[in-house]
C-alpha cells in the first residue's frame, strides 16, 4: 500500500455494534456534531463556527491529524476502536479518516459508509442520495401527528431519526441486514430522548408487522427497472420498476391506523397500452376506502437517464415521471 492511500476493508457494522467503547466513540462524535451545527445535505454543509472545521472534515470522512480526530471522538481509546472494528483508517503519517461521512439535517444524523470498491459495488451497498432528502423533506411535508412512525427500506436510517422529533416511537425496516446494522450504528448519533424512539429491525417490507397500527408510513421503495439498474439490487423496483413499489404501497399501507398517512417515493409510468399501474392501484385503495393523491416531484426524470435511452430498452414505456404516492386511511 502507498503511503496515504486510503484502503476499506469492507463495511461491517456489526463489529461496532458489539463494542461499547466503538459506540461510545459514535456518541461522542454526535454529541460534538450537534453543538457544532453540523449539517451536511449533499452540496449543503454548514458549521456554526470555523474553529470546528477540522469537526466537519472528521465527519465528512476526510484525513485528520490522530490527536484532533482523537479529541472529537472521547480520547485515544474510543479511536482505536474505531480502528479494531474497521470504521476508521489510519495512515503511516498519523492521518486519520472514518470509513463513513456523516449526513445531518440539523434535526436528525445518520451514516454512509463508503464503497468498499470503486469499481465493484455489492449487492448490498448501503445507499443514500438525493431522494432520501426529498423523502426526508416530504415526511416533514405529511408527518404531521400521531404516536407512531415506521421508515420502510430504511438504508441509512436518517429519516427514520428524523420522525424521532415528531412520534413518540418510530420504527426503521430494511431488509438488507448491512443496511439494518448500519441505522443501528447511527443511532448512536442521536442524543439520548431519540435514540430511545428509534427501534432498528431487519424485516420483509411489512412481513410479520400488525395492520393498523402506524398514524405515519414512509418509503422510497426501489423503482429503477432491472434493465437500468447497472446491477445495483437496492435500486431495482423489478422488470418495469413499480413491482416492487407496489408491494410497498399495499403492504405499508395496511399497516395505517385510522387517520394515518402512507407516503412512497416512486415512478408514476405510462406504456403504450394506456396503461398507468401506479394509477390503476390508487384507484383500487380509493375504491377500499382510502383516500389518494399524486404529488410530483421536482426530479426531471426518475430513471437518472434522457427519456429516448429508457424507451430503448423499454419500448413499451411511453413516459415516467417522479412523484410521491400520498395514502390516506379514513377515520
Amino acid at each position: 500500500m502507498k503511503t496515504g492511500e486510503r484502503v476499506h476493508g469492507g463495511w461491517a457494522p456489526e463489529r461496532s455494534l458489539d463494542s461499547v467503547v466503538a459506540c461510545h466513540a459514535i456518541a461522542e462524535l454526535g454529541r460534538n456534531l450537534a453543538r457544532a451545527g453540523f449539517i451536511n445535505r449533499f452540496g449543503r454543509l454548514q458549521i456554526d463556527d470555523e474553529h470546528d472545521a477540522a469537526l466537519a472534515e472528521l465527519a465528512l470522512g476526510r484525513c485528520v491529524d490522530v490527536s484532533i480526530a482523537a479529541h472529537w471522538l472521547g480520547g485515544p481509546e474510543p479511536l482505536l476502536a474505531l480502528l479494531q472494528t474497521g470504521l476508521a483508517t489510519i495512515t503511516e503519517e498519523s492521518r486519520f479518516s472514518l470509513s463513513f461521512e456523516v449526513l445531518s439535517d440539523g434535526k436528525a444524523m445518520a451514516l454512509l459508509p463508503f464503497l468498499d470498491s470503486s469499481t465493484e459495488v455489492p449487492v448490498d451497498s448501503v445507499y443514500a442520495g438525493t431522494d432520501t432528502w426529498l423523502l426526508r423533506d416530504q415526511a416533514w411535508k405529511y408527518g404531521l401527528q400521531g404516536k407512531r412512525a415506521i421508515d420502510l427500506g430504511t438504508g441509512t436510517g436518517l429519516v427514520a431519526a428524523f420522525l424521532t422529533s415528531r412520534f413518540e416511537s418510530v420504527v426503521a425496516t430494511d431488509i438488507n441486514q448491512r443496511a439494518a446494522r448500519t441505522a443501528q450504528l447511527g443511532r448512536e448519533l442521536l442524543p439520548e430522548s431519540a435514540k430511545s424512539r428509534m427501534h432498528v429491525v431487519t424485516n420483509d417490507v411489512a412481513a410479520g408487522l400488525r395492520p393498523g397500527t402506524f398514524d405515519f408510513v414512509c418509503v422510497n421503495a426501489p423503482w429503477v427497472p432491472a434493465h437500468r439498474a447497472n446491477g445495483r439490487i437496492y435500486s431495482q423496483g423489478g422488470e418495469t420498476g413499480f413491482e416492487l413499489p407496489r408491494r410497498f404501497i399495499l403492504e405499508g399501507t395496511e399497516l395505517l391506523a385510522p387517520g394515518g398517512i402512507f407516503i412512497a417515493l416512486c415512478a408514476e409510468l405510462s406504456f403504450t397500452d394506456n396503461s398507468n399501474p401506479l394509477r390503476e392501484l390508487l384507484a383500487d385503495l380509493d375504491s377500499d376506502g382510502f383516500v389518494t393523491q399524486i404529488d410530483p416531484t421536482p426530479v426531471t426524470h426518475p430513471f437518472f437517464a434522457a427519456t429516448e435511452a429508457t424507451s430503448e430498452t423499454s419500448p413499451d414505456l411511453q413516459s415516467a415521471r417522479h412523484a410521491t404516492v400520498v395514502v390516506q386511511r379514513k377515520q
